[in-house]
């Protein structure tokens, strides 16, 4: 049996956090569900208590779990009742979207200036509600994702004793289970068991953040949807394609609806789009554009794990690193060449090809090292792959093998 670690440290994103910490902005912390939110909410809760805020003084509620609130006028009274009778108060809210109406309530507090507020949600439309309005230019967010490979390494180790050592043969692991942090404690039982453990929660994603919060109803249309951009992960798609691979499989869906329910999905964080842009021209394109998952467990419990899809989970995780780092990311076009990724951060840029192996293939080095050889600018580049006997640069193309780029970037 596993010992089990009693929280997943997540400094990565604390650090982001703390230079908040005491100054007049409501902190929203927003992901998908069971992306490790409410962890780093209790971190928060844990960093104040050491800097000496008594316990009395923090009020932390979770909206999943007090069923008996739910309107705005409960949340305001369960609060008020937990309210210090002197000095600051600390507010922590989990899934404050579970409340309609929770702007005005959060507005009232804060305006009152006695409290500190912090928030988690798993839709982001509720930052493009009245809460953009209420509070313009008064509160800071963070997008929270599932388990990098780092912190899945220092998680797993955590759970079975390992001494820290090279990653490497752990990706095959991480690319078979993905970053949802409650799925690695069952990872002594079979896959097909965390596969149903991740569908629960996609489930649970599809009917309370997509279907409901949207006022969507066609579930069916939404579940082939979903199965379709997670089976092209790392392809070029188009509202008009999947109007036509419908159509093909008899169903008519309009070109409208299609963005409709992939807009929900969006909001929800269960996919995230990624738009074209022209490098020779130096702008972004209009139409076609790529879609990853939030992490590729939800892949696996859609579609079962299948060797053929590794390109697409390594974009899929690639992606999300780079998310990670603070960069913009585009796919790429350079006359008839697809660069997968375009990566801006303030001055930085960066180009990158993902490919699953080289082999020493001729055509696999002409067709990913080739493709970056042909951008005429000096800005890095590379080609990462699970190829570790690979160590050749080509003509200034680097390679880096897949966990390395993971656990240390470019």
């Amino acid at each position: 049996m596993y010992s089990l670690p009693m929280t997943i440290q997540r400094e990565s994103y604390l650090s982001q956090i703390r230079p908040f910490l005491g100054t007049p902005f409501i902190k929203v912390l927003m992901g998908i569900r069971r992306c490790g939110k409410s962890t780093i909410l209790e971190l928060l809760r844990d960093e104040l208590l050491a800097a000496g805020v008594t316990p009395e003084h923090i009020i932390y509620i979770s909206l999943e779990t007090r069923e008996d609130l739910i309107t705005p006028g409960d949340l305001s009274a369960a609060i008020k009742k937990k309210l210090p009778g002197a000095g600051k108060a600390y507010i922590l809210l989990d899934e404050v979207q579970m409340i309609p109406g929770w702007e005005r309530t959060i507005n009232a507090f804060f305006a009152g200036k006695r409290a500190e507020i912090f928030i988690t949600g798993s839709n982001s439309m509720m930052l493009s509600t009245e809460l953009s309005t209420l509070l313009a230019g008064r509160y800071v967010s963070f997008t929270i994702r599932p388990l990098s490979f780092a912190e899945y390494l220092a998680f797993t180790r955590d759970l079975r004793n390992i001494p820290t050592g090279n990653g490497a043969s752990f990706i095959g692991e991480y690319l078979r289970l993905g970053g949802f942090p409650g799925m690695h404690y069952a990872r002594n039982m079979d896959s097909a068991f965390v596969y149903k453990a991740v569908y629960d929660i996609f489930s649970t994603i599809v009917l309370k953040d997509v279907l409901w919060r949207n006022h969507l109803r066609n579930t069916d249309l939404l579940e082939r949807l979903i199965k379709f951009l997670f089976d092209t992960s790392g392809s070029i798609v188009s509202a008009r394609n999947i109007s036509d691979y419908f159509k093909n499989q008899g169903r008519k869906v309009s070109v409208d609806t299609i963005l409709e329910y992939i807009a929900a999905l969006e909001s929800a964080y269960t996919i995230e789009k990624v738009r074209r842009y022209d490098i020779k021209g130096k702008r972004l394109l209009d139409l076609r554009e790529k879609y990853y998952a939030a992490d590729i467990s939800l892949i696996h419990a859609l579609l079962g794990y299948d060797d053929q899809r590794l390109p697409g989970l390594m974009e899929t995780v690639i992606y999300g690193e780079l998310r990670r780092r603070g960069y913009e990311v585009f796919t790429g076009q350079y006359d008839d060449r697809e660069i997968d990724f375009v990566c801006l951060k303030g001055g930085e840029k960066i180009y990158i090809q993902a490919v699953s192996m080289i082999h020493n293939d001729q055509r696999v080095i002409d067709r990913e090292f080739g493709n970056l050889l042909k951008i005429p600018d000096q800005y890095p580049k590379y080609v990462v792959s699970l190829d570790e006997r690979w160590t050749s640069t080509v003509e200034g193309v680097r390679h880096q093998y897949l966990p390395d780029f993971l656990l240390n970037g470019p």
